[in-house]
């Protein structure tokens, strides 16, 4: 691009020095010189959204062939366009060819580098029935396959036999089997009120009804589909860990296959009763004021069992700022894993003498998992 400017200088330069002849040819080429500056502009501009994309932990997923070039589209849901050169004219583009293979993007530039960027698989945990390639287990020792997630929602929603099944330890656990491979972990092998993962579809309209009758509940979406997109089905985790707590094992997920992956993000919100307790209060926990805060905290383990990286999620920033939509939580910073926690905290206003005295929920939907 410097060559260009530096034409356009030396031009500028003879029409000051000269002024007594018809210019017009001249000025033709500066203006053609103008547009492929503007063009080169424009490809740097375009090269530095893609240096900013990978940097901030995006991988490419594919590419679309576009009348002017190439579309990458990113694993967070964007997408890029870049120009091809012109028969690969150099100076018409800084990218004069594009290549896909399996597992790369391969661009090639004017000046004839070569960037060669992974190209990763999404695998998603939707939860919905027409997605079933898993194994499931309702009975800690006695897994049996069932056919639909639908078959994992326990009915009622707070003592039914699948999740507390008389209050015994007998654990309740799925795993993604054949797609993401992530399966939900069993709490010191005991009942849902100990900590886990349940599936849900269940929506209620008025969160201000909602207590822990109603704990695998949303009031995000409709009746028709509560899940994130619309969709029927999601998960919710129950349970923290704080230095008052006398259970010592965070909640968690992990691949079943001992495979580390990176788990690209998920979407999350507030049940209905953490909302409800939020929002209005409870028995237990004062309203959210201007400072109260609520999050998720997702750390990252790897094959060892050592940490590889923290991020959070919060779930309230204050009184005017309690999620109640399915938003996105980006999991991709805490890189490969084989497990993932997920701990509940409070601010001071949240807990008591015996820890967080909001109730300990989140649902999530569609866990996008990097092959």
């Amino acid at each position: 691009m410097k060559r260009f400017f530096t034409f356009l200088a030396v031009a500028l330069m003879s029409v000051t020095l000269t002024g007594c002849y018809d210019d017009s040819d001249l000025w033709g080429e500066i203006d053609n010189l103008k547009e492929q500056v503007q063009a080169n502009s424009e490809d740097i501009a375009t090269l530095s959204s893609l240096i900013d994309a990978l940097n901030k932990g995006k991988v490419i997923t594919g590419t679309e062939q576009t009348e002017n070039g190439y579309k990458l589209m990113f694993s967070d849901g964007s997408s890029l366009e870049i120009r091809n050169g012109v028969d690969g004219a150099e100076g018409d583009s800084f990218f004069v060819s594009i290549e896909e293979t399996d597992t790369t993007v391969i661009i090639t530039l004017a000046d004839g580098r070569v960037i060669t960027i992974p190209k990763v698989e999404i695998r998603t945990l939707t939860f919905e029935d027409a997605d079933v390639k898993f194994t499931s287990y309702a009975i800690s020792g006695c897994g049996y396959p069932v056919e639909t997630w639908s078959d994992l929602i326990d009915d009622p929603q707070y003592g039914g036999p699948l999740l507390y099944n008389d209050y015994s330890y007998t654990g309740y656990e799925w795993h993604d089997a054949g797609n993401t491979e992530l399966a939900s972990g069993i709490i010191d092998g005991g009942a849902y009120w100990n900590g886990g993962h349940a599936i849900s579809n269940y929506f209620m309209e008025d969160y201000t009804a909602a207590s822990y009758e109603t704990q695998l509940s949303i009031s995000t979406g409709t009746a028709e589909g509560a899940g994130h997109g619309g969709s029927k089905n999601f998960c919710v985790q129950n349970g923290y860990v704080d230095d008052k707590s006398w259970k010592t094992v965070v909640p968690y997920f992990y691949f079943a296959d001992n495979v580390e992956r990176v788990v690209d993000h998920m979407y999350v919100t507030n049940t209905s009763y953490v909302y409800n307790s939020l929002a209005n209060g409870d028995g237990f926990s004062t309203p959210a004021g201007d400072d109260t805060w609520y999050k998720i905290v997702a750390t990252g383990y790897d094959v060892e069992g050592n940490v590889t990286a923290t991020t959070e999620f919060m779930l309230c920033d204050g009184k005017d700022k309690i999620v109640n939509e399915w938003t996105k939580f980006d999991l991709s910073c805490l890189g490969k894993v084989a497990k993932i926690t997920f701990n509940i905290v409070g601010s001071a206003d949240l807990s008591g003498d015996y820890g967080l005295n909001c109730p300990a929920y989140f649902a999530y939907d569609d866990v996008a998992v990097r092959f």
